[in-house]
């Protein structure tokens, strides 16, 4: 999942602006905010600002906080440009943050904090580099121009449940417990737990876990779905930070999600657990075709236009489904179309949000008016995957 971008802040921010104005100047703000009774001292670039003082708030760090007016307790400007830190900046920065508990891992594109065993740090940079080469590598040969991220990207890795939930909380809320991951777009993060329990398999077994246990851990089919959420929840990371996608435009869920499923098929035969893109997700597949026997699979007009099923916990895992499978098809037989659209959607302008009508214009631009004909030809060509 990718948490969130503070949907109702965004709505009240962009309800109370009357006009949303691009910051050029990079000078850096501190910024003193009041959320939820805590005080909370920011600084960064402006990157766009109302005609109130709601703004969006660009950090060293690489986060994105939309800050409403009445938060802002105080706010002054220094003459410094915005620096983005390096990853030993980065390092320091988040190690001061989270406490002695935690060491860093470095790996060519990653920053990993972790509190779990360094094997399993390890691990999990080496399967992320593996989805970030094969990521920027399947969109250029789509031409689409995407580019390495400009800074290192973050990974918190906690050694157990409890001390993830207690992090996450306050941006999850009370569904913490339902996600064992997640991409947050605020903080630019990846925040999850030791999947496979190594730090309690060390302490029950008196020695250290290797690669090897963990490998042995992660080809079990039960592994399955923790392995699809570490490369889902990456490549939501991935696709924000390296121009595919743009984070607080008004990007359907459908697509965010369906694009992360396309490429979290895990493949337990490999030594690394995930070794492809694109591959039949089996899982989000045969939940599709069984709503879709039952009559109970949505239009792809409510797919497009409206995001409420896919946000609501009662039917989010059908959504889902119907989310990869519409990316599947759009990707396998309409990939020009396909770029298109994200580009379209890359365009947009910074925290608005696009109505019914519009959500249908934009997926119509690229793809054709007749969505009828494009579900025959979806139910077609669906049909044969066996």
């Amino acid at each position: 999942m990718s948490a969130p971008a503070n949907d109702s802040l965004i709505r009240l921010i962009v309800l109370l602006g009357a006009i949303l104005l691009p910051r050029l100047a990079g000078a850096v703000e501190h910024v003193q905010v009041n959320r939820e009774g805590d005080t909370q001292q920011l600084s960064g670039k402006v990157v766009i600002e109302d005609s109130v003082g709601s703004m969006l708030l660009e950090t060293d760090e690489g986060g994105l906080w939309p800050l409403q007016a009445n938060m802002i307790r105080s706010r002054t400007r220094d003459g410094v440009p915005l620096a983005l830190l390096d990853k030993d900046q980065l390092a320091d920065r988040l190690l001061a943050e989270m406490g002695p508990a935690f060491q860093v891992h470095h790996s060519k594109h990653y920053v990993v904090v972790y509190n779990t065993t360094p094997v399993y740090a390890r691990w999990t940079s080496s399967l992320l580099e593996r989805l970030h080469k094969a990521f920027l590598a399947s969109w250029k040969k789509n031409d689409f121009d995407v580019k390495s991220p400009q800074q290192p990207l973050v990974v918190l890795v906690f050694g157990d449940k409890d001390t993830y939930i207690r992090h996450a909380r306050p941006e999850l809320g009370p569904g913490v417990g339902n996600a064992i991951g997640y991409y947050s777009q605020q903080t630019n993060r990846i925040v999850m737990y030791d999947l496979t329990g190594m730090q309690a398999f060390r302490r029950e077994n008196r020695r250290r876990g290797t690669l090897h246990d963990i490998s042995a851990l992660l080809s079990r089919p039960e592994a399955e779905p923790l392995v699809a959420t570490i490369v889902h929840e990456a490549t939501h990371q991935i696709s924000f930070n390296c121009g595919l996608q743009v984070r607080f435009v008004d990007n359907p869920a459908w697509l965010v999600e369906g694009l992360a499923m396309y490429y979290e098929t895990p493949d337990l035969s490999s030594k690394r657990s995930w070794s492809g893109i694109g591959n039949v997700n089996y899982a989000r597949w045969d939940l599709f075709r069984q709503n879709y026997s039952a009559g109970k699979v949505g239009t792809l007009k409510s797919l497009i236009v409206d995001d409420n099923r896919i946000r609501n916990p009662r039917t989010a895992v059908d959504v889902y489904a119907e989310s990869w499978a519409w990316t599947y098809f759009l990707l396998k037989w309409h990939p020009q179309e396909y770029v298109a659209y994200l580009k379209l959607l890359a365009a947009k302008p910074l925290l608005r949000l696009d109505d019914r009508e519009q959500r249908l214009a934009d997926f119509q631009a690229c793809f054709g008016e007749n969505l009828e004909e494009l579900q025959n030809e979806f139910t077609r060509r669906m049909q044969r995957i066996k």
